[in-house]
């Protein structure tokens, strides 16, 4: 069995029930760290299945899904780190300026 499918399938999951908690919760720092964890769960579903595609384009050798998919995969990992550093920095505890991943 692949793992990139179960990465997918597993953040998806977390994305879900993120996204149901901040849906029914108050604003908080709690609320504001399931933001970014969520938001870092939706990169990596993302990053998944352009890996799956890359790799499948690699595997037949074409040259416009290699580079489509491969700009695909640098954009979301990129966007992945950053959302990471933020899931990060919102877990450390409270700033003197509210960020969010939802405005």
């Amino acid at each position: 069995m692949d793992v990139i499918p179960v990465i997918g399938y597993a953040s998806l999951g977390v994305l879900i029930v993120a996204w149901l908690i901040v849906s029914f919760s108050q604003p908080s720092p709690r609320r504001a760290m399931i933001e970014w964890v969520g938001a870092s769960a939706l990169y990596v579903a993302l990053l998944s299945l352009f890996v799956h595609l890359l790799s499948r384009s690699l595997e037949q050798e074409s040259t416009v899904g290699i580079v489509a998919f491969g700009f695909l995969v640098t954009f979301f990992s990129v966007g992945l780190l950053l959302c990471l550093f933020q899931t990060a920095t919102s877990m450390r505890g409270a700033r003197s300026s509210v960020s969010s991943a939802t405005n």
